[in-house]
């Protein structure tokens, strides 16, 4: 059974066990598509009741909707949508690969396990909170034209989404680092170099996310 697949119940109580896994990382990527969830559910509203703070009929290319005209014109809510519910996926995914990443690095460490396939386990256990930190990120990204152009009783949704996808990149930023130092040099240092990457963009999102909410509460 996938992560998906169980009720939130059941996830919590595995995660409150003496379980190995799920652990961390797996927990991480939830938050994140939580995030992603709460975007997406602003832009439906906006989609059915309209954008009560910019012309309905505008939109924006669909290549990278949050990224391209958040500062400028209304996004395409219903490319965005797609997008949060994409990224949602994408995560939940992720989640389910934590926690065999993990399990596989408890069993690659084991008594028997060979340098190889203990560097391995601990190489497939770093790239999959990268790709959490960096799917995100981009959630990240996105809301800010959620918060900035999405129906004004439902920004506060998106901003909740927003802290939950910041804390996830954070979460599995963390994760990353603290797998340093079981990789070679130069793996580790082309992993750094993205994790410091990914949270400088998600930090510089999230004050844009606030910054578009206090510019809302002040229409």
């Amino acid at each position: 059974m996938t992560i998906a697949d169980q009720p939130i119940g059941a996830f919590l109580s595995d995660v409150a066990s003496a379980r190995v896994t799920p652990s961390g990382g797996a927990v991480a990527a939830i938050g994140g598509a939580m995030g992603a969830a709460l975007c997406g559910m602003v832009c439906i509203h906006t989609i059915e009741h309209g954008d009560d703070r910019a012309p309905a009929n505008a939109t924006e290319t669909a290549t990278n909707p949050g990224r391209a005209n958040a500062e400028t014109s209304p996004p395409d809510f219903i490319v965005l949508r797609n997008a949060f519910e994409s990224r949602r996926e994408r995560l939940l995914d992720l989640a389910d690969a934590d926690v065999a990443a993990v399990d596989a690095v408890g069993e690659a460490f084991a008594a028997d396990g060979s340098p190889d396939r203990q560097h391995e386990a601990a190489k497939r256990a770093t790239e999959v909170p990268i790709e959490t930190a960096a799917t995100a990120r981009d959630v990240l990204v996105d809301a800010i034209a959620v918060t900035e152009h999405g129906t004004r009783n439902a920004v506060p949704d998106g901003v909740t989404g927003a802290f939950l996808a910041h804390a996830a990149v954070h979460a599995s930023v963390a994760t990353v680092r603290a797998n340093l130092d079981h990789l070679e040099d130069e793996p580790a240092a082309a992993f750094a170099e993205r994790a410091d990457a990914i949270e400088a963009d998600a930090d510089r999102s999230l004050a844009a996310v606030c910054s578009a909410d206090v510019t809302a509460d002040r229409e």
